[in-house]
């Protein structure tokens, strides 16, 4: 028997989306990112194609010019709507389209190592980034660390921002 008074009920516990309002925000803000970059590069996609080659490389290109925005924005509406572990994979999958993407570039020309700053980009991207997408998207389909996920799939889109800004930076001081 219970000492609690018949229809006193326990109060409901809180909804775990107010508990993943950082999660969702900062899942939100890269998906955001990820869109902008997603869309910047979608004008290809309506232009002249014969740069890019055909085949099987080819395809990944012209795939991940085409879902990379999408897969972001719906990102951006699992992130919106409190499903954090959907968000992060949506993620993940557009790092590992972008891996995909760069594959053919990869085979045909090889590493990029002459310089430390390239060596490190190509290292980052090539090796890094999609180990980090499949760990983020692990992370979250056992719903599991969320958080550390949530930072694992921001990591390439990070590393992009910071890039451009030094980019800019650079230009800014040196010039062209």
């Amino acid at each position: 028997m219970t000492s609690a008074a018949p229809g006193m009920a326990d109060p409901p516990a809180p909804a775990p989306t107010s508990r993943r309002t950082g999660l969702r925000l900062a899942l939100s803000a890269v998906a955001l990112v990820e869109a902008w970059f997603g869309l910047s590069d979608m004008p290809v996609l309506f232009g002249d194609m014969s740069h890019i080659a055909d085949g099987l490389g080819g395809g990944l290109i012209k795939a991940n010019l085409a879902l990379h925005p999408v897969l972001a924005v719906a990102a951006l509406a699992f992130a919106a709507m409190g499903r954090v572990r959907h968000a992060i994979v949506a993620l993940g999958t557009v790092i590992i389209m972008v891996w995909l993407s760069d594959m053919p570039s990869i085979v045909a020309h090889g590493f990029d190592l002459r310089g430390t700053f390239s060596a490190a980009e190509t290292m980052a991207r090539i090796v890094a980034f999609p180990l980090i997408a499949a760990c983020a998207i692990a992370y979250a389909a056992h719903d599991e660390h969320l958080g550390r996920a949530t930072f694992l799939a921001a990591v390439p889109a990070l590393f992009n921002v910071v890039m451009i800004v030094g980019f800019a930076v650079s230009v800014m001081i040196y010039g062209f």
